[in-house]
């Protein structure tokens, strides 16, 4: 039985005979909250559910349907596979859209799965991206926007309010954060902000665990973990770089080539180690679009031949990154290298993935610079 945690009320309810108001009466709630509830217009408060999974004498678990193996780890990688795949199209925009109908229907065919939850919020996070990044939303100004983004507070409660896995919980926080941005909520963006990580204390339970690691388990595992946390490092740090670039670009434009280049500076030196590149290659190629649009905007010949250099160097980097990939995926100490992550993003970079970043990064500079810009490049 694969349903919804409203369906599961309503299911094991009736299997106990109990009508609405004895179950409300029971649990000192209202017989319209148990209403809402099963007709999924609400949740319960987390306090409340163990008192009522107690009342209908089931665990948990079975409540949230995962008794029924709802969560599934391996066709939640799968969806996560296709819904990557769907969003890189060049088309951003349609790429974008289908993404969340995808998502959507996999929700729906998946109750309950968080991860596959969480990859629909933030499919609508980068949906509002791709509607008009610098533009304004209000609910009325699109009706299949409206839609998505009503399904994914839906979604976005559940996770937050029952799901027990941090990273999705963070993530999904982070992706509503974006969406009220964009919606110019900034009070509600801040709440769920609020909730996220600092960079202030510079106190990671990371750094800890690879010390608790070298205690309990030895030296080598100990550089095992410490180098899994500088491949993981890279990540925020290069958003940071693409985030800052892409404001320079659109706001300071002059800038956003010097700038570029530093951070593609910062990026190559810590890609002398090989086993850093699966996740730094993304960023570089973004990176890259911002330094070579902002080259072509200032018009000057020796802007444009260094705009025309650098379109080279990056299209000879992707297509080494995909024969790297390939030699690399063939390595026997494969699984100490890098984790599941490096791994599947090696696994998606192939030639065919290659050719679509070349074409995708001619579809930026047409749109960014022009049609007579992206000539003097190619």
């Amino acid at each position: 039985m694969k349903n919804s945690i409203g369906s599961n009320i309503k299911y094991y309810r009736k299997q106990l005979g109990l009508t609405q108001e004895e179950l409300a009466g029971q649990l000192f709630v209202t017989s319209q909250a148990v209403s809402k509830w099963e007709s999924d217009a609400g949740l319960p408060d987390t306090a409340q559910i163990v008192p009522l999974a107690k009342v209908l004498n089931i665990s948990t678990d079975a409540l949230f349907g995962l008794e029924q193996g709802n969560y599934d780890a391996v066709t939640a990688a799968k969806v996560h596979v296709k819904f990557r795949e769907l969003r890189s199209q060049i088309d951003k925009k349609k790429g974008a859209l289908e993404a969340c109908e995808y998502l959507l229907s996999e929700c729906e065919a998946n109750p309950l799965n968080f991860e596959i939850y969480m990859y629909f919020v933030q499919s609508v996070a980068n949906l509002s991206r791709n509607i008009d990044p610098f533009g304004e939303y209000k609910k009325g100004m699109n009706e299949t926007y409206d839609k998505y983004f009503d399904e994914a507070l839906k979604k976005s409660v559940q996770v937050i309010r029952y799901c027990k896995e941090e990273d999705f919980v963070e993530k999904t926080h982070f992706a509503l954060s974006w969406i009220y941005i964009h919606c110019k909520e900034y009070e509600k963006a801040r709440e769920h902000i609020e909730k996220l990580p600092s960079i202030k204390s510079n106190m990671l339970k990371e750094s800890i665990l690879a010390k608790l690691e070298g205690f309990e388990n030895g030296v080598e595992a100990q550089l095992k973990a410490q180098h899994n946390n500088s491949q993981l490092m890279c990540l925020p740090f290069n958003k940071e770089f693409v985030y800052s670039a892409e404001t320079y670009f659109w706001n300071k434009p002059e800038l956003a080539a010097g700038y570029c280049e530093w951070a593609l500076n910062i990026i190559f030196a810590i890609c002398k180690d090989p086993t850093m590149k699966p996740f730094c290659q993304g960023f570089v190629k973004d990176l890259y679009a911002f330094k070579i649009c902002g080259k072509l905007k200032s018009g000057r010949a020796e802007d444009i031949k260094a705009a025309r250099e650098d379109f080279a160097a990056l299209k000879k980097l992707i297509y080494d990154y995909v024969d790297f990939c390939a030699a690399e995926l063939e390595r026997k100490d494969l699984l100490n290298a890098y984790d599941e992550k490096g791994i599947l993003n090696m696994k998606l970079y192939t030639k065919e993935d290659g050719d679509r970043r070349v074409k995708e990064l001619e579809e930026k500079i047409r749109n960014w610079c022009g049609e007579e810009a992206l000539k003097k490049v190619l």
